[in-house]
């Protein structure tokens, strides 16, 4: 139909006189056809823009125009029908297309069909020869009484599992990532998680691999027990102070004894002296979250040399004593045992370190090489590559600072290396020790990102039905580009495909037609 309007108007622009029997005989459209579709176009083109709608390339554009809107503001950010409705009344081309509710509901529903289309497609297009090796994260997150467990390949982002569940136990778990492992091929090198008794289990009974403490929720134990406590006992000795003043300012107004002003004063420089206490912990406490951070790596930070699990193990036991000092010196009561929960998750933290060197080990092995240029790769482009892939990825600027120095002083340390000449210009070296980086994963932040991402779809008013979780989960997989251009798939799976959204375009049927009246313009009304 839109075709035959599209070339009645044509004709009607190119000569304005044609008889209805001209026109018929010229788009070899029936003469009561013509005449019908002549009368819709006069009606409906009241708009200075109207006549664009009405051409081959405002057909083609119009169905862009409208199938885009709802898949980003729709399904991707959940707009709701009647603001993506209003939407369409402004900018007026609601005498060209049909934009009631229902419809906008039924094209949402469409596309996200095609999404899920897409991702089955091409998942199942994907063969390997061996099993893909991922680090990953697990986590859960709660709507109300809905779980949804979503699983995450931490180098790429890749969402393996994101669905709702009825509970969160080791056998659902353990039941959804056996499904994912069968479907894809994966082998699981190590689980990176909270301390929930059942990822433990699964990482170390179900998957038979290692179970990796979250070094952010480790962290925030930490956070937890003293940046809140040192910043109350702060605000609390700060108002003392402010009354005590008050008070002394009252004393002397009064003219009262000098003992009682003098005793006054003593009061004041007291809690002058609390504060200041309190005030350097604070600095001192913001200073074991930059050293735990950066005792965490594979590499030593001063040197970059390779960590074993039992140096970074004694880092962080000397982390725990500052601690107790600080918990000491303040007289912060640790009623919940925080400090207890982090230090039992040292021994996991560390044991990363020595796992994954096993794993660079393993891949060297798969190679004919000789000694010279395996310690080249493991003590010299390594450590640059890794400090290079920190520098690059962090945003806080103190532990940016800290990781360009060791970034500097590695790149450095490469170019004085007398093998570097010899082998730098290896391309695939280079791929391979980013490759190895990007599997050294202490946390699970972009798990935990994405589940704030869901939270913001959930919470507001419209809930998310398992159809567009599948159809968000596609877009986050095939469609999400990080700024170098690639999406998840193609990182975990290393090879290009098709454009996502393109594709949902192309598949698309085609827009429902208006059902008002173009000589009755539709009211703004949401």
């Amino acid at each position: 139909m839109r075709e035959r309007r599209s070339k009645i108007f044509k004709l009607l622009c190119s000569a304005k006189n044609l008889s209805i029997r001209q026109i018929s005989k010229l788009t070899d459209i029936p003469k009561s056809s013509t005449h019908r579709h002549k009368k819709v176009i006069e009606a409906r083109n009241i708009y200075p823009e109207s006549s664009f709608w009405e051409t081959s390339d405002g057909l083609k554009y119009q169905r862009r125009l409208v199938i885009a809107t709802i898949l980003i503001f729709g399904v991707m950010c959940g707009a709701g029908a009647g603001k993506i409705r209003l939407f369409f009344k402004l900018i007026r081309i609601f005498t060209h297309v049909g934009i009631s509710e229902s419809a906008i509901r039924n094209i949402a529903k469409e596309i996200e069909n095609k999404l899920i289309e897409f991702k089955k497609l091409h998942e199942a297009a994907v063969n390997f020869e061996k099993p893909l090796e991922v680090i990953v994260g697990a986590d859960e997150t709660f709507f109300d009484k809905i779980i949804i467990l979503v699983l995450m390949d931490l180098a790429s982002g890749y969402i393996f599992i994101e669905e709702e569940a009825s509970d969160r136990t080791y056998a659902t778990w353990m039941e959804k990532v056996l499904d994912v492992i069968g479907k894809i091929g994966l082998r699981i090198k190590y689980v990176v998680s909270d301390r929930a008794g059942a990822l433990i289990k699964l990482a170390i009974k179900g998957i038979k691999s290692l179970s990796v403490p979250d070094l952010f929720h480790a962290g925030n134990e930490i956070v937890k027990l003293l940046g809140l406590s040192l910043n109350r006992k702060l605000n609390s000795i700060q108002i003392k102070i402010e009354k005590a003043s008050a008070v002394l300012s009252i004393l002397i107004t009064l003219s009262k004894g000098p003992d009682e002003i003098r005793i006054q004063k003593l009061v004041i420089e007291n809690l002058i002296c609390e504060q200041a206490i309190i005030e350097r912990n604070i600095i001192k406490y913001k200073e074991l979250l930059h050293q735990l951070s950066i005792s965490a790596h594979a590499f030593n930070i001063a040197t970059s040399e390779m960590q074993t699990s039992a140096q970074i193990e004694i880092l962080l036991k000397v982390i725990v004593r500052l601690i107790e000092e600080i918990l000491s010196e303040c007289g912060i009561d640790d009623k919940k045992k925080r400090l207890n929960k982090f230090n039992k998750q040292i021994e996991g933290i560390a044991a990363l370190t020595d796992s994954w060197q096993v794993w660079v080990e393993e891949s060297l092995n798969g190679y004919q090489i000789d000694d010279d240029l395996r310690k080249w790769l493991t003590e010299i482009l390594l450590p640059y590559i890794y400090w290079k892939y920190q520098f690059t990825r962090t945003k806080n600027p103190k532990l940016k600072h800290s990781y360009k120095e060791a970034y500097e002083n590695a790149e450095l340390k490469m170019e004085r290396h007398p093998l570097t000449l010899l082998f730098k210009n290896l391309p695939e070296w280079v791929s391979w020790a980013e490759w190895m980086v990007s599997n050294y994963q202490r946390s699970s932040s972009a798990v935990e990102g994405r589940n704030g991402c869901l939270s913001q779809l959930r919470h507001n008013g419209r809930g998310l039905s398992g159809n567009r979780l599948r159809a968000l989960t596609a877009i986050h997989n095939f469609g999400l580009q990080r700024s170098d251009g690639t999406t998840a798939a193609e990182r975990l799976f290393r090879r290009d495909f098709p454009d996502i959204f393109e594709w949902v375009i192309e598949r698309m049927g085609e827009l429902p037609t208006p059902r008002n009246s173009a000589n009755s313009p539709m009211r703004l009304t949401s």
